[in-house]
């Protein structure tokens, strides 16, 4: 009977405390640069200009990518060294800065040859991924959450 009690009290423990323990970040902080998902694509035109060049949905720009949907900016992505995320996060840069600057990822998913760190915003509709390889970031990608 007590062996039931204790196993009752940790695992309620356990469920409270990963309920609380997400490492939730400022919706400002899921931002590359002046941009972030959920702008309008006459904002993203105000601040940066006509892209390179549209394909489909995807408008190129000379260091990022912003993928459009009915007319709000869904996604933004860099491999560029010259779009610096919160805090001065860029790519190149060694990915021990995701850890002070955003805490403990959210999700980490590992592939073959990367790693994913994952931040959701307070409200969780928006993240921001950082692809990160041999320890330093390749990739940031910023967008809506579905």
């Amino acid at each position: 009977m007590k062996f039931k009690s204790l196993a009752a009290i940790l695992c309620g423990a356990a469920i409270l405390s990963s309920s609380i323990c997400f490492a939730t970040v400022d919706d400002s902080k899921i931002a590359l640069g002046q941009l972030s998902p959920g702008i309008s694509a006459d904002e993203l035109i105000s601040i940066c200009g006509q892209p390179n060049y549209k394909d489909g949905d995807d408008w190129v720009y000379k260091t990022f990518k912003a993928e459009i949907e009915r007319g709000v900016v869904e996604k933004i992505s860099t491999r560029s060294e010259t779009i610096t995320a919160a805090g001065g996060v860029r790519v190149g840069l060694a990915a021990d800065v995701l850890n002070s600057t955003f805490g403990k990822a959210d999700k980490v998913g590992r592939d073959y040859d990367d790693t994913e760190y994952i931040y959701y915003s307070n409200d969780r509709t928006k993240k921001i991924e950082f692809k990160v390889v041999n320890g330093v970031i390749v990739k940031i990608s910023c967008e809506l959450k579905d």
